[in-house]
């Protein structure tokens, strides 16, 4: 079942007063919320210079992950969700960052997305695992080696460079020894979810589901207490930021339970990229630098 609340109308549109000039420094702000609903969301920080392209989040055992995507070091980033200050950097030596987009995480591993993908052309879309173990030093900048989970689309039959593809992904969450991944559709605005093997290998892989998300699909994250999923998007020129909330679903039909869409953006743009909870109840969303936003880190409070 899906139901939505976008009919609610600009006057339910979140505004953030606190990121309306772009910077480029980091600072502390009071963790206020900036506007209440379904869901409350305020400005936790500005991020550093580095994270100015902040493209994933992930929080586990306790510490916040984030890193650049294309084009940025081949990175990840330990980073203070008060200050927005960079606490550790991990250099994922043997592997370059030709498009990271996403990250998540199990019990011991950390999973990064290498497979932004925006003109459709890519032949080496792979997620990168990295052992929790190897994070163990303590030492303010460390180097470590990961291993490649390679997929490929068994629906994809023309890999010619195009402005606009149905085949570029930015999502993806783990759960129960699978990763499963969202396409951000820029044809048809709709999203399709591949089921990808945890472990190393390379893998052929076909849609097990789709749905109409309305939009494009730049984040995924799940709560491992209730089993929610949250997607996060935004439309054409990154505008009309939203969230839709997953639950109820069948065993691996992740679109077959009760879906809820949640606007929390307006015609400004808004680029944003990353989300994950915290708990139950709260998230933490980060957006990279636009003409209208500085790169920052939100928390979104569920007060439903």
């Amino acid at each position: 079942m899906i139901r939505t609340l976008c009919h609610l109308g600009p006057t339910f549109f979140l505004f953030f007063l606190g990121a309306c000039q772009p910077r480029s420094h980091s600072g502390p702000t009071q963790d206020k919320v900036l506007r209440r609903g379904p869901i409350a969301i305020g400005l936790k920080c500005t991020l550093p210079s580095l994270l100015r392209e902040s493209s994933g989040l992930c929080y586990t055992d306790g510490n916040l992950w984030t890193f650049g995507d294309g084009g940025n070091p081949n990175e990840i980033y330990k980073t203070d969700s008060v200050t927005g200050a960079i606490l550790q950097t991990v250099q994922v030596e043997n592997f370059p960052n030709i498009d990271w987009e996403d990250i998540t995480a199990d019990s011991a591993f950390i999973y990064i997305g290498d497979f932004g993908n925006n003109c459709g052309s890519r032949t080496d879309l792979k997620i990168i695992r990295i052992a929790k173990s190897d994070l163990k030093n303590h030492q303010t900048t460390i180097k470590v080696k990961g291993e490649a989970i390679a997929f490929s689309y068994a629906d994809q039959m023309d890999f010619s460079k195009k402005a606009i593809t149905d085949y570029d992904c930015e999502s993806v969450i783990w759960l129960k020894h699978f990763l499963y991944v969202f396409t951000k559709d820029g044809v048809d605005l709709k999203t399709r979810c591949y089921q990808i093997p945890d472990q190393p290998g390379q893998y052929r892989v076909s849609p097990i589901s789709s749905f109409d998300s309305q939009g494009k699909i730049t984040a995924a994250a799940l709560d491992p207490v209730s089993g929610e999923i949250a997607l996060l998007g935004y439309l054409n020129k990154k505008q009309g930021s939203f969230i839709w909330f997953l639950n109820g679903y069948p065993g691996h039909d992740l679109f077959g339970g009760k879906m809820t869409k949640i606007a929390i953006g307006t015609e400004e743009d808004w680029q944003t990229e990353g989300l994950d909870y915290i708990s139950s109840k709260r998230l933490f969303m980060s957006c990279e630098t636009s003409k209208s936003r500085a790169a920052a880190l939100y928390f979104i409070q569920k007060n439903d």
